[in-house]
C-alpha cells in the first residue's frame, strides 16, 4: 500500500487560482438548506471541484488531488506523503464514481492493492458511524437518490434533507464529552462578561482593545486553579463569537447566557476602523483553535481568492492581514510558553497596536485579472513577498517579543 512515487502531482497554487468559481456552489448549498423540506439538486462544476482539492492541499501540504472527468465517470487520484526513518513514501488511492441510482464506486485501489467500491462505501460508513456513535454514515449515504456525470460537472440530487439536518444536530450536541463541556461552560461565563461590559456598546465607534483588554484581565483573575492557555482559549472563542459570528457557537455547543437569545454588541468593533477587519481578526482566532493553523491560512487566502468574482470586493491584502493576525494571537495565547505573555499584554492593551499590524499600503479590491497581472500565483515571488510584509509587521510587534 506504500509506494515510492506519487499518482497525484498536483499544484495547489494552480488549482486554487478557479476559487472565484465556488461562490456559485456556496449559493447553491446555501438554497438547498433552506429548501430543506423538498428534493434539491447540487451541480459541481469541474473549476470548482478542482479548486477545492487545491485548498485541501494550501491546507496540508502533504496531499495533492486530481481529478478525471468523462460522461458518465469520473476518476478520482490522491496521495498523501508520509516520512519514517529518513524515506519518503506515498499513500496513492484512486477510484472512480460512477452516473448511478445512489453512490457508486468503483475501480478503487489503495496502492497497488485493488479494493471493490462497496467494500469502501461500507467501510466509510462504518468510520462514520463509529466516530459519531450513530447511524450517520448510512444517513449521509441515503440522502443521495442520484449521481449523474458529464464532462464538465457532477450532479448530485437529494432527497428533502430536513430530517437529515434534525439528526445531523441531535448527534452533534451529544457528542461533547467532559472537556468540551468545560470549555463550553467557560465560554458561557466569558460571554456573559461580554454582554454585560459597561461600556458604551450601544453606540458605533468602538474599537476591539476595548472589549480585549477588560476581558483578558478577568480571564487573568480566573487563572487560580486553572492555567492561562485554557482561559486564553475560552476568552478568544467568546470573543468571536460575541464580535464576529455567533454561529461559530455551533462548533462547540449551547453557550448563549440565556438559552434561545444571542448576546451581541449592537455595532460590531472596529480594527483599524474598519468592523470587517475585526470579524476577520476574530473567527481567524476561533479557527485556529477549532481547527489546525494550517487549514486556518487556507480558509482566509481561499475567501479571498473567491473575493476576485466579477461582483465580490476584490482580493484584499488588509483581510488576509487581519486573518493571519488572528492566526498568530490564537497560537501564542493557546502556547505553554507565552500564553501567560499574551495574558498579561492583552489585559494592560490601551491600543490595537499591541496586538494589530498596520494594514497601511495594503492593496485591496484587487479583481482577477489584476491579481494575474501584478501577482500571478499564490506561489509567485511578488505574492509571497506581501506575505512576508505581513509575517514582518506582525513579528515587530510587542506582543511577540522575547521578553
Amino acid at each position: 500500500m506504500l509506494e515510492k512515487q506519487p499518482i497525484a502531482i498536483t499544484q495547489g497554487y494552480q488549482q486554487v487560482d478557479d476559487a472565484d468559481s465556488v461562490n456559485a456552489l456556496l449559493g447553491q448549498l446555501r438554497y438547498i438548506t433552506r429548501q430543506r423540506y423538498s428534493p434539491q439538486e447540487v451541480s459541481m462544476s469541474y473549476p470548482q471541484i478542482n479548486s477545492l482539492l487545491g485548498f485541501v492541499q494550501r491546507a496540508l501540504p502533504e496531499f495533492s488531488g486530481e481529478l478525471v472527468m468523462q460522461e458518465n465517470a469520473a476518476s478520482l487520484r490522491t496521495t498523501y506523503q508520509i516520512k519514517f526513518a529518513g524515506l519518503t513514501r506515498y499513500i496513492n488511492l484512486q477510484g472512480q464514481l460512477e452516473s448511478a441510482k445512489g453512490v457508486k464506486l468503483s475501480e478503487v485501489k489503495i496502492g497497488q492493492v485493488p479494493v471493490p467500491g462497496n467494500w469502501v462505501m461500507a467501510l466509510i460508513k462504518t468510520v462514520i458511524n463509529l466516530r459519531s456513535n450513530s447511524n450517520l454514515g448510512d444517513l449521509a449515504v441515503m440522502q443521495v437518490s442520484e449521481v449523474e456525470i458529464k464532462t464538465d460537472a457532477i450532479s448530485v440530487s437529494l432527497v428533502p434533507i430536513h430530517d437529515f439536518l434534525v439528526k445531523l444536530n441531535q448527534i452533534k450536541n451529544g457528542l461533547s464529552g467532559g472537556d468540551n463541556e468545560a470549555l463550553r461552560l467557560r465560554i458561557v461565563y466569558y460571554l456573559a462578561f461580554l454582554a454585560e461590559l459597561d461600556i458604551p456598546q450601544d453606540k458605533p465607534g468602538l474599537s476591539l482593545v476595548d472589549f480585549i483588554g477588560p476581558l483578558f484581565q478577568r480571564a487573568q483573575e480566573r487563572n487560580i486553579g486553572s492555567s492561562p492557555e485554557v482561559q486564553n482559549e475560552a476568552a478568544l472563542l467568546a470573543l468571536a463569537i460575541y464580535t464576529g459570528h455567533h454561529r461559530l457557537a455551533n462548533f462547540i455547543g449551547e453557550v448563549q447566557p440565556i438559552p434561545g437569545k444571542v448576546v451581541l454588541p449592537r455595532y460590531r468593533p472596529m480594527l483599524s476602523q474598519r468592523s470587517d477587519l475585526t470579524q476577520h481578526f476574530v473567527i481567524s482566532a476561533a479557527i485556529k483553535i477549532l481547527s489546525q493553523q494550517g487549514i486556518s491560512s487556507a480558509i482566509g487566502e481561499f475567501k479571498e481568492l473567491m473575493d476576485r468574482a466579477e461582483g465580490g470586493s476584490g482580493f484584499s491584502f488588509a483581510d488576509l492581514a487581519a486573518d493571519m493576525a488572528g492566526v498568530k494571537l490564537a497560537v501564542a495565547a493557546l502556547s505553554p510558553n507565552s500564553a501567560l505573555k499574551v495574558q498579561s499584554s492583552l489585559a494592560s492593551a490601551t491600543s490595537e497596536s499591541v496586538f494589530f499590524a498596520s494594514i497601511e499600503g495594503l492593496p485591496e479590491g484587487v479583481s482577477k485579472e489584476q491579481f494575474a497581472s501584478q501577482y500571478q500565483h499564490v506561489n509567485s515571488k511578488a505574492y509571497l513577498a506581501m506575505l512576508q510584509l505581513i509575517n514582518g509587521r506582525l513579528d515587530a510587534l510587542s506582543l511577540y517579543q522575547a521578553n
